[in-house]
């Protein structure tokens, strides 16, 4: 057995009978298999879907009730909370590794002394970012233009129920548990959704709109903590705890690069372009990067199965291909319809100003598209303990935004810099991950690779 999370008796034994073995190895196919995988991610799918709509019901909202700058500085609230995530994220994709790793070992019950001790930790790094928006509210708003600094006060609040929650969902994740992970993110979209447009209407403006925002961090907060109910008692090795600092290292820039990559943008035209411009660019942004936010759920969904099938000597390259085929369709079928309805949709849905960007949103998805592809082969082989691929992503954070900076005078430079920079990177993704199948022994023990987990020492 590769992994053992908590502390053990003397007494217990350091490993599973070779029955038990194949027992798990054999629950762990199943678990893992065609069908099972894309049952669940089906309906996880299906979710992030009605998801995205509503947020972007709720941005529909947003354009057609505030001015484009209006629109720039909800938008930013976005932004900002989609930096945070980088946190998030890191949080769940530990929680949801180690879970699906002690799955396979069929010691599941391990998972909930990790838990705890994550959204400690969570809660912690919460309160930090909190402050730092709250404490720093007016400097915030004068360095991004923005109208008033109430609404980073407002973020501010949510930021610990943001982060704690995003635990809960990694252990549903790893645990493959995909029908409840699903009901989170729907239920943090009706009440953001109805919520902000309540609150807007009402005439609170870019403050209502960030109050939906908080108000749905601390209502998925709820509804995970009601979800992973009932958890045992434990208490975390401190060889786990070492596994685990290692492991978020490299879960920490990969999240970092992709966040840097896919918001960087946004905050750089809010900072250099007029007001009415950086909105318009918002609305494009907004919907160029719905690929992302749906192939996410393919990522999310292959992510703790690749780490199963690793972990009792199964490949997962046949996972990575099939999910790398869904995300190539979305991709096809979003450029498309960017390139023929794109401004059609948005001028009607938003208004006259943002009418002529079928153009330039097509390129944006087409970025994106891209983008999300490299992603997938990135998170894939973090899955499996392999951190060079995450540090390419960072390299393409960094040129990205070397040639946002320097095409930072209108829509159509800040669009190109992006696509030559996806080019780039995910044909040296695409390269790594050719590089590292071919010359990877049969027991997954490539340079690369972070050391197997191992059990606290008696």
């Amino acid at each position: 057995m590769r992994s053992r999370v908590l502390e053990r008796d003397d007494d217990q034994p350091d490993s599973p009978s070779p029955d038990t073995e194949t027992e798990v190895k054999q629950d762990v196919a199943k678990g893992t298999g065609g069908k099972e995988l894309a049952a669940g991610g089906s309906i996880l799918g299906i979710a992030m879907v009605a998801a995205n709509a509503g947020n972007y019901l709720l941005n529909v909202f947003l354009g057609r009730w505030l001015t484009p700058s209006e629109f720039a500085d909800a938008n930013l609230m976005v932004t900002i909370m989609l930096l945070v995530t980088a946190i998030a994220v890191s949080l769940q994709l530990i929680a949801a590794r180690f879970a699906s790793i002690n799955a396979a070992n069929g010691t599941s019950t391990d998972t909930a002394a990790l838990a705890r001790w994550l959204e400690r930790r969570a809660g912690f790094a919460g309160l930090v970012v909190g402050l730092t928006l709250m404490l720093g509210a007016g400097v915030w708003s004068d360095f991004f233009n923005s109208r008033s600094s109430l609404p980073f006060v407002i973020l501010g609040i949510g930021m610990p129920f943001y982060l704690i929650q995003s635990v809960g969902r990694g252990v549903l994740q790893g645990h493959l548990t995909f029908r409840p992970l699903a009901a989170t993110f729907v239920v943090e979209m009706v009440v953001r959704v109805t919520t902000g447009v309540a609150l807007v209407a009402l005439g609170l403006g870019v403050e209502g709109a960030t109050i939906g925002l908080t108000v749905s961090f601390i209502a998925t907060w709820a509804h995970v903590r009601w979800l992973t109910r009932n958890r045992s008692a434990g208490t975390v090795s401190k060889a786990v705890v070492s596994e685990l600092i290692a492991y978020a290292m490299p879960v920490g820039v990969l999240l970092a690069g992709q966040i840097v990559i896919n918001n960087g943008d946004v905050l750089i035209a809010k900072r250099f372009l007029d007001p009415d411009t950086a909105g318009i660019y918002a609305a494009v942004a907004l919907v160029g990067r719905a690929v992302f936010f749906l192939s996410w759920s393919v990522a999310t969904t292959l992510f703790p199965a690749a780490a199963q099938r690793d972990q009792v000597g199964e490949q997962s390259n046949g996972l990575l291909y099939g999910g790398l085929a869904v995300v190539a369709t979305m991709g096809i079928c979003f450029v498309a319809g960017a390139r023929l309805l794109g401004g059609l949709v948005l001028g009607e849905v938003f208004g006259e100003a943002y009418a002529g960007v079928s153009g330039p949103l097509a390129w944006y998805a087409f970025a994106t598209s891209l983008f999300a592809m490299a992603n997938l082969i990135v998170s894939h082989h973090l899955s499996l303990g392999r951190i060079q691929p995450a540090l390419i992503l960072v390299g393409g954070g960094v040129i990205q935004t070397s040639l946002l900076l320097v095409g930072r005078g209108s829509i159509d430079s800040l669009i190109t810099a992006q696509v030559v920079a996806m080019v780039l990177l995910l044909v040296v993704v695409a390269a790594g991950h050719v590089a590292i199948t071919r010359f990877s022994s049969t027991t997954h023990k490539s340079a690369g690779k972070l050391p197997a987990i191992e059990g606290a020492a008696k």
